[in-house]
C-alpha cells in the first residue's frame, strides 16, 4: 500500500455517544423532575411551618384554660379576662371572656379563650377553647 491510498470502509462507523436532541430530551425531562420535587419541597415545608405556628396557638389557649381550672377562687374568676393573662405575647393575642349563667338557680362560668395570630398571614383562623365551671 502506498500512503497516497484511501481506504474507504463499506459499513458506517457505530455511533458513540448521543446526539443533540437524545442530550435535550433528557434536559427537559430531568427539569421537570427537579421543578416538581422542588414544588413539593415548598409545599411541605409551608405545611410544616403552618402547624408550628397552630400547635403554639393551641398552647397558649390550652395553658390559659388550665389556669382557669386551678384557679384558686369560683368567684374570682372574672379576674382571667383582665389585661393581666391576655394580651400579645410571642406572636400571639389572647382574649379570654368570662360569662356567668345563673338561669335557674346554676352558678355556672363559662370561659372562652380565643388565640390569634398577630399577622393574619400566619395562622387566618383563630383558635378557640372554651370550657364551663360549676360554683362548689
Amino acid at each position: 500500500m502506498s500512503p497516497d491510498v484511501i481506504v474507504i470502509s463499506g459499513s458506517p462507523r457505530p455511533r458513540r455517544g448521543f446526539t443533540l436532541i437524545e442530550t435535550m430530551i433528557a434536559m427537559v425531562i430531568l427539569s421537570g423532575v427537579v421543578l416538581s420535587i422542588t414544588v413539593g419541597t415548598t409545599k411541605l415545608s409551608r405545611a410544616v411551618g403552618d402547624a408550628n405556628v397552630r400547635s403554639r396557638a393551641f398552647a397558649r389557649a390550652d395553658m390559659l384554660i388550665a389556669m382557669a381550672r386551678t384557679w384558686p377562687s369560683w368567684t374570682t374568676l372574672d379576674a382571667l379576662a383582665g389585661a393581666a393573662y391576655n394580651g400579645e405575647r410571642e406572636g400571639f393575642i389572647s382574649t379570654t371572656t368570662v360569662t356567668t349563667d345563673t338561669t335557674r338557680g346554676r352558678r355556672i362560668k363559662r370561659l372562652q379563650v380565643v388565640v390569634r395570630a398577630t399577622s393574619s398571614a400566619l395562622m387566618p383562623l383563630p383558635v378557640r377553647r372554651s370550657i364551663s365551671i360549676a360554683a362548689p
